[in-house]
């Protein structure tokens, strides 16, 4: 049976309301909850990972650590990974520590075309095949708009010849809001990628997510955990009494979990360097998440703070 875009978008869009009321549907007991993608039917694990700082190099002792971490989340259910060629040398790294490894036929790999021309953006997206040695991403984005309209194009392009299964738009720059809102109208996107987050990035809530929503089109959250000093801020705050009615036992399950329950976000990437973080931070994914009730909870609670 054929099924056009529009009508397992409105299929989708009333799994979203179903997951509202029963954030346990895609997930068993203490397994990371999956979400739909709204263009295909695919479902993903709502906490992935992203590695803007896994641009160590050729640091054995500094990729030690990555390699746990990476080991983690893929034991706790993980398949996420967001990256791009603008992280340094994350993409080489994360290439040579996955093949360690042994489970990137387990992996949602996805990956940006970042610089300010057609021409650059064109090499660097065969050069990001072949540091991952695949013929194959699962999700290629145009990052903060560069040239983004020669480069959505080109995207295009290369779902159709079938180098790519998803193609998507990034940023996390209020001051682009317009022109994400602008590309979700415009063009047939899978995926958007914009930052939110409890502590300083809430305007994305307002327009832009609900947009996508409406469109069909994942979200996946950059910078949940918001700028600098957030944690240094949370932590002589004690974790409200209140946060166990949505299974929150820490600080970053409080954010992740405020992200997550945002009506349509598919997924949230956090950056995970660590095998504590990982775990604390695929908790964030599990159980209960607030109600809107809550959610104006948690926003007073850090307003007040």
């Amino acid at each position: 049976m054929s099924i056009t875009r529009r009508t397992f978008t409105k299929a989708s869009l009333g799994v979203g309301a179903l997951m509202a009321t029963q954030s346990k549907m895609f997930a068993m007991e203490n397994e990371v909850i999956k979400r739909v993608v709204p263009s295909s039917g695919e479902v993903i694990p709502v906490i992935g990972v992203g590695t803007n700082r896994y641009g160590v190099g050729n640091d054995q002792s500094a990729r030690a650590p990555l390699k746990a971490a990476l080991a983690k989340f893929h034991e706790l259910g993980g398949t996420v990974i967001d990256t791009a060629p603008t992280y340094g040398s994350s993409e080489v790294v994360l290439g040579e520590l996955i093949s360690e490894l042994g489970i990137q036929k387990d992996l949602f790999l996805a990956s940006k075309v970042d610089r300010r021309n057609i021409n650059d953006n064109t090499a660097g997206f065969h050069e990001s095949f072949k540091r991952f040695d695949t013929k194959k991403f699962d999700l290629m984005q145009v990052h903060n708009f560069k040239d983004w309209e020669n480069s959505l194009a080109f995207l295009k392009e290369q779902k159709a010849a079938g180098t790519i299964r998803y193609i998507g738009m990034t940023t996390h720059m209020p001051s682009q809001y317009d022109l994400m809102e602008k590309a979700i109208k415009e063009h047939t996107l899978d995926f958007i990628q914009v930052n939110l987050s409890l502590a300083n990035q809430r305007n994305s809530s307002e327009r832009v997510i609900p947009m996508a929503k409406d469109n069909g089109v994942a979200v996946l959250i950059n910078r949940p955990f918001g700028g600098g000093g957030v944690f240094s801020k949370l932590n002589q705050a004690k974790l409200p009494e209140w946060a166990k009615e949505f299974e929150c036992e820490s600080w970053a399950q409080f954010l992740l979990k405020y992200a997550l329950s945002e009506p349509g976000v598919t997924a949230t990437i956090p950056g995970m360097t660590k095998t504590r973080h990982v775990i604390d931070n695929m908790k964030g994914g599990m159980g209960e998440m607030p109600s809107a009730n809550l959610r104006k909870r948690q926003e007073r609670f850090f307003d007040d703070l």
